[in-house]
């Protein structure tokens, strides 16, 4: 949605509307809370069992802790958190609103009323909030009060990219009206094929002027300044001052971090006067990996036990269609380097490389479509079982028995083969510190769409960012991924 400069423009009409999008939000939070009780409430009235309103009223209003905490952390404000980051606090906030119950019944004294309630209404809240959440930002954060009007600062090959996502992901909560050129700060060339070319659709601001008028027409506002790494000094310098003189919320975009070489979980650190990350190494904390594990073991028991039955109807589906094994045993590479061997559905027919080589023989144009991904659109290999069970995933629904065993995680990295170790190049290091997953970054970012070094981004982007709410959000988002089929194939 795009910003328009209004003549008619009010102050205060202006505020109010920019507070719309915080109210939603809190509204939002508001009716998950209190949604999921009630409707815990009715269940278990439904089931026979007893409520007393006059003890379950008052309690209840001990939810109004949760909203009261995620404003605090910044969960209103105009940019929200990266995902794993919001689901944490979202997760800590609905905690501490049930842990007050607690502690008021404890200290109370008061007859306890239906524990019942309040332990699964906690329970169902942790992931009705996010959701409800989710859900209001994709109905509403096309409308034009939902996004911050924001003003993009610098120049370089970061500026496109920006201007690309922003324009895509309306939920980001920043929306681009204009950008500021400034003499000091000399424009570069766009090198780079794979960068997108700007829209070209921002107003330009040329002087203070201009960005002081563009601040009175938007008194909620924020600048989003490319640190360029080629930038003079007085131009990084120039870009900072009017930013933070002018504008109530400023982003500062460090150019030269714009590969992933930072990961996201860090936290600004001042040693003698100088800014410094400090990452968070949850990889090598035993707590958490211990965790991680105790989550791939229940989940994948829980669930193995769940979905036997319908393993059995595609095992049947296989023999019924091609002779041969139901499953199909590949060497992969592991942890710390190990091969492990991961189990699949069958999806080929039995003499499966020789189909490929006489097939590469035959249509010679296809082998580079073969050598750059290991795979095939259109493979002569695959039965019609093993093309549906492909598309949707259920192929690899044997390795939960992989999780089991602790050679796999739910979530990971894709597993790989050893030929292709020198496609990872040094983020191989990287991989073989975490187990490889089932699912994974790849799998819900568009899978066989994208390309083998998109692949690889994605993994260590994963393994430097892992948390357990990161696992959880990949687990949320596979089953739609899947369903959907999207790059499947």
């Amino acid at each position: 949605m795009p910003c328009l400069f209004s003549s008619d423009y009010e102050p205060g009409k202006a505020r109010l509307t920019y507070s719309r999008r915080t109210m939603t939000l809190l509204a939002a939070d508001c009716v998950a809370l209190f949604g999921t009780m009630f409707l815990v409430g009715i269940l278990r009235v439904l089931t026979g069992g007893e409520i007393s309103l006059s003890q379950h009223v008052p309690l209840a209003l001990f939810l109004l802790v949760a909203p009261i905490v995620n404003a605090f952390e910044g969960l209103y404000s105009e940019t929200p958190p990266a995902l794993p980051e919001e689901l944490r606090m979202l997760g800590i906030s609905t905690s501490i609103a049930y842990f007050s119950i607690a502690i008021f019944l404890f200290l109370g004294r008061a007859d306890l009323p239906s524990r019942t309630v309040y332990l699964y209404s906690w329970g169902l809240s942790l992931g009705v909030v996010p959701l409800v959440r989710h859900a209001v930002r994709s109905r509403f954060s096309r409308r034009s009060w939902w996004g911050v009007p924001t003003v993009l600062f610098g120049s370089g090959e970061l500026i496109p990219r920006v201007e690309a996502y922003l324009g895509k992901h309306d939920e980001a909560g920043l929306r681009l009206c204009a950008r500021f050129i400034s003499p000091a700060c000399p424009e570069l060339e766009n090198t780079s094929p794979d960068v997108p070319e700007p829209q070209n659709s921002l107003k330009p601001l040329y002087n203070r002027s201009d960005l002081e008028s563009f601040v009175r027409f938007y008194p909620q506002n924020c600048a989003l300044v490319i640190m360029e790494k080629d930038a003079p000094l007085a131009c990084r310098q120039e870009l900072i001052d009017l930013a933070s003189l002018l504008f109530s919320s400023v982003v500062l975009v460090p150019e030269d971090l714009s590969e992933g070489e930072v990961p996201f979980w860090v936290r600004p650190l001042e040693i003698g006067e100088v800014l410094c990350l400090k990452v968070r190494q949850n990889l090598l904390d035993p707590r958490r990996l211990a965790l991680k594990r105790g989550m791939d073991f229940a989940l994948s028991l829980i669930g193995g036990i769940a979905i036997l039955p319908f393993l059995a109807l595609i095992a049947l589906a296989i023999k019924m269609e091609s002779r041969g094994p139901v499953f199909f045993r590949q060497s992969r590479i592991g942890r710390d380097g190990q091969t492990i061997h991961i189990l699949k559905f069958r999806t080929m027919v039995r003499n499966a490389e020789e189909v490929l080589q006489n097939y590469l023989a035959a249509n010679p144009e296809l082998r580079q479509e073969w050598e750059a991904d290991q795979k095939l659109r259109n493979d002569p290999r695959i039965t019609r079982v093993g093309a549906l069970l492909r598309r949707t995933s259920l192929d690899e629904l044997p390795q939960l028995w992989n999780v089991l065993w602790g050679e796999m995680s739910l979530v990971g990295p894709r597993p790989i083969v050893e030929d292709e170790i020198v496609r990872y190049g040094t983020a191989f290091e990287s991989y073989k510190r975490v187990r490889p997953g089932m699912t994974g970054l790849w799998q819900i970012s568009g899978r066989n769409d994208l390309s083998y070094k998109q692949r690889v981004h994605l993994d260590r982007f994963y393994i430097c960012n892992w948390s357990t709410w990161l696992d959880l959000l990949i687990l949320a988002k596979t089953l739609p991924v899947v369903l959907g089929r999207k790059g499947a194939y």
